[in-house]
């Protein structure tokens, strides 16, 4: 039995919600934790969009990995990473960003703050 304040999920989750920006959806999420223990921000779980493009400025630290798809992410004023299935990535809050969604993705993210 697992403790009611642990939360439990797997990779393969079948079930997602519409993940909404300004009331606008941007992709679908799977929530494992929406809430910290302590006083801080923690967000986790699973996150998948379809190819696309958009600009993105990281609200808080983020590390996610990649699962499934290809992805390049162009930071402002620095490098551009392309990313494939198995890569790990951690983003300082505040850093804007330019994603090119180049194949379907789905990442299992942790944001923090």
């Amino acid at each position: 039995m697992i403790p009611q304040m642990v939360s439990r999920s797997r990779v393969d989750a079948a079930v997602y919600e519409p993940f909404l920006v300004n009331g606008a959806p941007f992709g679908e999420v799977h929530w494992l934790r929406t809430t910290s223990s302590g006083g801080g921000t923690l967000f986790t779980g699973l996150w998948r969009h379809p190819a696309g493009q958009f600009d993105y400025v990281f609200p808080a630290d983020e590390t996610f990995h990649l699962l499934e798809g290809r992805v390049r992410i162009a930071l402002a004023g620095g490098p551009t990473l392309e990313l494939v299935p198995g890569d790990v990535v951690s983003f300082p809050g505040g850093e804007a960003s330019t994603w090119t969604i180049l194949e379907p993705m789905k990442k299992f993210f942790v944001i923090s703050g």
